[in-house]
């Protein structure tokens, strides 16, 4: 396998191949080969396996606590590195946005609220995790944003969160809660850009969606 990875990288590996070798490096002198297959058996594809939590993933046969780890450890590098990529990148259109937190939001499984810092020619300068949830909750305060924008000298800013398991169509309470957070912030010299959701069918851009007509 690695004088395979070697010569063409991964092109002609099936999934559990991939995990096969990956697992090795943590579970060192074993066959990894059962292991891969329960994975892709529990969680449905290798996406879903790289996106459950270390604690679920330590329940499936054969997998160890540093292998569980690795795992994570790798979904985490390639977020960071996906942030890193798009520092001074222009999201100054929701599109922009809408395939920036995409990538971003690739691998989770519960609702986490992010927060994306502008210059004033609306290239990305920083992006960080406000609160992490449930699979279907994760709470910011118009509070936390200020403290954060002024922490980072900024006043532009985009919002995001996802719904792991559900569609990207704003509910009423994004739709309000996006209202009133845009005005708040405007009182303070802060800019709301944009509020991105991430769903599981698509993203959407509130902004295009007309929530913030008659605020900005």
């Amino acid at each position: 396998m690695r004088e395979r990875y070697l010569k063409s990288g991964l092109n002609g590996f099936q999934s559990h191949e991939i995990l096969e070798m990956i697992l090795y490096y943590a579970i060192p002198r074993k066959n990894t080969n059962p292991t891969a297959h329960a994975l892709l058996q529990r969680f449905g594809s290798l996406e879903k396996v790289f996106a459950a939590e270390p604690g679920e993933l330590e329940k499936v046969p054969g997998m160890t606590e540093n292998a569980a780890l690795m795992l994570r450890m790798m979904r985490d590098l390639y977020q960071m590195q996906t942030a890193e990529d798009q520092q001074k990148t222009a999201l100054d259109s929701g599109q922009r946005a809408c395939d920036f937190f995409r990538r971003l939001y690739r691998f989770e499984q519960r609702e986490i609220v992010r927060l994306a810092f502008l210059d004033e020619n609306l290239y990305l300068k920083k992006c960080i995790v406000l609160s992490e949830g449930h699979p279907t909750a994760a709470t910011v305060s118009v509070r936390d944003i200020t403290e954060a924008a002024l922490a980072e000298s900024c006043n532009i800013v985009i919002l995001a969160h996802n719904h792991p398991n559900g569609t990207a169509s704003p509910s009423d309470t994004d739709i309000s809660t996006t209202r009133c957070t845009a005005q708040a912030l405007l009182k303070n010299g802060i800019i709301l850009s944009d509020h991105i959701i991430v769903g599981t069918d698509k993203t959407r851009s509130l902004r295009e969606c007309g929530t913030f007509l008659g605020i900005i």
